[in-house]
């Protein structure tokens, strides 16, 4: 979250208080003057030990001489905190109302009455009616009944408790304050067995839950379930400072409590606060295997898809660029594309796919996938159809898309048409020629140089269609050798993204840039442990590498560096704060952790 800071306001002049207080004398005249009321409100009016409840004594069209004396109360702590006032016009009819704010903290259950407290005002004495306040053991309430009378308290509120396996699960983090709050520091969300997605602040605002009003603030989140069985979302806790209202030094005068309000300073102290949610127990349940069609591949969500192909006018041996988009609402890193098995005449590639996120949550949106494929026969008339089928959790059915057939033209190469030119022109028959006599003389001679099979220049352009043919039978050699070894493939791009991606990174730590930094650091190590250990990178958490690396024999002291940046990243998400010398020293140990992984060897290697 991000942190706050209060501002001072100046304090008027010495003129400008003399002003204000002519005023005062003006506005105790008029108010007496119309006669005045007392009323106590304690609210709310049940709380439970450890809470407190706020006692306010409103004075209309009145302003007391003195903060009248409270009666002692055994087991029941009452405390002056401060005071303000308001103004009303109903019907062209203006009402002043100054309040007097009390702090009211039992020590022991029970059923307490405050009885009626009399206040001297000039020289009349106005008086309140009683007022209760219950008390409950801890514990004892629940619901909302937890939250009244609580400074502040955090929970973690998921859109639903009963979810599938790859289904995106909505959460929402939820901090109440009763007061103003600084420096507040949210620790990330945990839970194993869950993938945790991208997060959102949303603007404060202010609620009431009960009888008291809070500040709220809102932290929008996703998760996946990736077992089965009643998984628990973990506590959340959030660390801070609150500004509790206390009372100012009085000095007993008239004026006392009109020079006593806010905009002659602050009247508050900062209080540490630290508040954790209950965890949350949410079902992960299987996806059915009924109906479960065979190009099923785990989508989970709601989606369209759309096939577009280009060129379609090609000769054997020509390539043929096929997107795939897949667009919808769901787990789209963990959208495996559709299988292209069944094109048996054509040779196909890796798919290249991308995410395009349409939210800042990165639940909507499109996998966008692109084959290149290759046509091998002259009979080839058309792109075979593609189908692709996700599950869907809110009407518990598996759906099929199905693309129909792409028309396509196939051509014969040109080398082909070459060689059946060449052929029909060396069986034509050549035309007749007249015997040529012989010369009687030489004519003029010359020297003859070398011949041309000792000249450098010579053998140079012989050479050359051998050099070009080498190295286009290596290159279809290396490309078929990586077309049957996709993980090498992987962990070439993976090698080339994180040498591109560690320059990236000393430039945004240089600049400052802390949420680039983290962004671009997280990525990087999801994709290289991914790529060791044969996962998604989308999958990888810091949960995933101690239940996979450790075991498989990595270096304690790789899984502690891990760990650690793993939960700096983490924490970023919610508190971003780092300056650039510290963003130079997690360079280096992101560098350190990525050259580490890259050479580790593990069992299963």
């Amino acid at each position: 979250m991000n942190r706050l800071s209060s501002g001072v306001l100046a304090v008027p002049s010495r003129s400008c208080r003399r002003g204000l207080a002519g005023i005062a004398v003006l506005l105790f005249c008029g108010m007496t003057a119309f006669g005045g009321q007392l009323a106590a409100v304690i609210e709310p009016d049940e709380i439970s030990m450890g809470e407190s409840a706020r006692l306010t004594l409103n004075f209309e069209n009145v302003r007391p001489t003195e903060v009248p004396a409270l009666p002692e109360i055994p087991n029941l702590q009452i405390t002056y905190v401060g005071s303000g006032q308001t103004f009303q016009f109903v019907n062209g009819r203006q009402t002043t109302i100054v309040s007097l704010n009390y702090v009211v903290v039992p020590g022991q259950p029970g059923e307490y009455t405050i009885p009626a407290i009399q206040a001297k005002v000039g020289n009349e004495t106005l008086s309140s009616a009683p007022i209760k306040l219950k008390v409950l053991k801890a514990g004892d309430s629940g619901g909302e009944a937890e939250a009244r009378g609580r400074l502040a308290f955090i929970k973690v509120v998921p859109a639903k408790t009963n979810v599938y396996t790859g289904e995106v699960l909505p959460l929402e983090i939820q901090l109440y304050h009763a007061v103003p709050a600084q420096d507040l520091q949210l620790q990330p969300l945990s839970g194993e067995g869950f993938t945790f997605g991208k997060s959102r602040e949303l603007p404060q605002r202010r609620v009431r839950v009960g009888n008291t009003t809070y500040f709220l603030r809102q932290v929008q989140t996703t998760a996946v379930a990736n077992k089965v069985g009643d998984l628990t979302l973990g506590e959340v806790e959030c660390a801070g400072r609150l500004e509790v209202p206390i009372a100012r030094r009085r000095t007993g005068g008239v004026f006392d409590e009109f020079f006593n309000d806010p905009f002659f300073g602050p009247r508050y102290e900062l209080r540490p606060m630290k508040v954790k949610s209950d965890p949350v127990t949410v079902r992960a349940m299987p996806i059915p295997s009924d109906g479960r069609p065979a190009s099923f591949t785990g989508a989970v969500g709601q989606f369209t898809m759309n096939v577009a192909a280009s060129p379609t006018n090609v000769a054997v041996g020509e390539p043929i660029r096929v997107k795939l988009r897949i667009e919808g609402r769901g787990a789209l890193e963990s959208i495996n594309p559709p299988s292209l098995d069944s094109w048996s005449d054509f040779t196909t590639y890796p798919p290249v796919s991308e995410v395009e996120s349409t939210d800042p949550l990165g639940v909507e949106g499109a996998r966008v996938f692109q084959y290149d494929v290759v046509p091998q026969k002259l009979s080839i008339r058309a792109l075979p159809e593609i189908e692709f089928s996700y599950f869907d959790p809110d009407d518990r059915t598996y759906h099929v898309l199905k693309h129909t057939a792409v028309p396509i033209v196939v051509r014969p190469s040109r080398s082909s048409q070459t060689f059946a030119a060449a052929r029909e022109g060396a069986n034509q028959a050549e035309p007749d020629r007249d015997i040529v006599h012989l010369k009687a003389r030489l004519g003029v001679c010359s020297m003859i140089g070398p011949p041309l099979i000792l000249r450098p220049w010579f053998m140079a352009v012989q050479a050359t269609p051998l050099i070009l043919w080498l190295g286009a039978y290596g290159w279809r050699m290396r490309r078929e050798h990586l077309a049957r070894n996709p993980h090498l493939v992987r962990r070439h791009e993976v090698s080339r993204a994180v040498r591109r991606g560690l320059r990236q990174l000393s430039q945004f730590a240089s600049e400052g840039d802390s949420e680039q930094f983290f962004a671009l650091a997280f990525r990087l190590l999801q994709e290289q442990i991914g790529e060791r250990l044969g996962l998604p990178a989308a999958a990888i958490t810091d949960a995933v590498v101690e239940e996979q690396l450790k075991p498989r024999g990595a270096p304690p002291e790789l899984l502690d560096l891990l760990a650690e940046l793993f939960h700096a990243c983490n924490q970023h998400r919610y508190a971003p704060s780092a300056s650039s010398a510290d963003l130079e020293v997690l360079w280096a140990k992101v560098h350190a952790a990525l050259k580490q992984v890259h050479s580790l060897k593990l069992s299963s290697d």
